[in-house]
């Protein structure tokens, strides 16, 4: 009798689990606006997947054929699980590979103000130091970095960068403070464009006796603190505080609501579908969500198409002890239209940021 009890509730929760993992997929389908939940699910999409990969393991040990209700969901949602995890991609271009097709190499970067993982002033000359080396390593053409700043205490990291040969930079501020959202290229910039703010910076580069368009983007922040990573943490652990995660999950319907209201404002823009075009930076978003999903349908996935195993880029905490860390999650994008192929994709790991970089090399078709 007790057996059959337990057999029962596991068969709800599994239940349960399927449904929660179909809803955490659909958020591309409805905006944020008119239902949140889905929004909010899409964070914990590939948790919701392993919990389900567990429910299979459990029924198959018990040899019950009630495997198949989570085989068969994971199976009708898998097409979710390649902007998680690839195989066979590859990180670096073999010199003559292609060759003579026109290649553009483009790193992107939210350096946190280079004041670490845990945000801290005293290190941003050694960082700055420590990001010259990944550029003097990757040698891209073009940056597009967002939270930056053009020098430390004794740095002056936008001197060097131009000596460097980053002649060409703009900026998401029209005074021309090269601060914020930057982009520093090696070949020429014929035209910058502002959207809705210093936050979202388009470029117009020569390359190849042609004009590729660079986005660098920097949707809005969560705006989360110390009690936030805790109370996250708390709930990773079983603990919750109903007043903490109360204002929590407000930051995340906010943001949520604001990254809808920057892809409306984006959206006539990516529908004109300009040749050669990239959208780099740091979306604050998981692929999941709702502007994520948008944008797919205008633009390929660099990852998706050069990526490989499970990549992280946003690994932030605020405690020194680490025992109050954010998830990590896949959050730095660089898109492109499908004119172009991302033939080498490289998540760079470094305490510098609580982002990592990506360099993405990318040939014209």
């Amino acid at each position: 009798m007790i057996g059959k009890i337990i057999k029962i509730i596991f068969i709800i929760v599994n239940f349960l689990l399927v449904v929660l993992m179909v809803c955490s997929t659909l958020a591309g389908h409805k905006p944020p606006s008119s239902d949140m939940i889905f929004s909010l699910l899409s964070y914990f999409y590939l948790y919701l997947v392993f919990a389900n990969v567990i429910c299979v393991v459990i029924w198959l040990a018990c040899g019950s054929k009630w495997f198949l209700l989570s085989l068969v969901a994971i199976l009708a949602r898998c097409g979710f699980l390649p902007l998680y995890f690839q195989i066979g991609g590859t990180e670096t271009v073999e010199e003559g590979s292609d060759g003579n097709v026109p290649m553009v190499k483009v790193l992107s970067f939210n350096a946190h103000h280079f004041h670490g993982v845990e945000y801290d002033v005293a290190l941003t000359d050694s960082n700055m130091l420590l990001f010259l080396d990944i550029v003097d390593n990757e040698n891209p053409d073009v940056l597009a970095m967002q939270e930056y700043i053009g020098r430390g205490d004794t740095v002056h990291l936008t001197e060097r960068l131009e000596q460097r040969g980053y002649r060409h930079m703009t900026s998401g501020y029209e005074s021309g403070s090269i601060t914020g959202e930057v982009i520093f290229s090696k070949l020429p910039i014929v035209r910058v464009a502002r959207i809705d703010g210093p936050t979202k910076l388009c470029t117009s580069i020569l390359w190849n006796s042609d004009t590729l368009r660079l986005f660098c983007l920097h949707l809005n922040s969560y705006g989360l603190d110390t009690s936030d990573s805790r109370h996250i943490h708390n709930i990773s652990h079983g603990t919750m505080d109903s007043l903490t995660g109360r204002s929590t999950l407000n930051k995340f319907k906010e943001t949520i609501l604001a990254h809808e209201q920057e892809w409306n404002t984006l959206k006539p823009i990516f529908e004109s579908r300009d040749n050669l075009t990239i959208v780099a930076g740091d979306f604050n978003e998981t692929p999941a969500s709702y502007f994520y999903q948008q944008c797919r349908k205008y633009y390929k996935d660099s990852y998706c198409e050069a990526g490989q195993g499970f990549c992280t880029t946003y690994h932030g905490t605020f405690t020194k002890s680490r025992r109050a860390t954010f998830p990590s999650y896949r959050i730095d994008m660089l898109l492109h239209t499908e004119d172009m192929e991302a033939v080498a994709y490289k998540r760079i790991k470094t305490e510098i940021s609580d982002h990592y970089p990506i360099v993405v090399t990318l040939k014209q078709k």
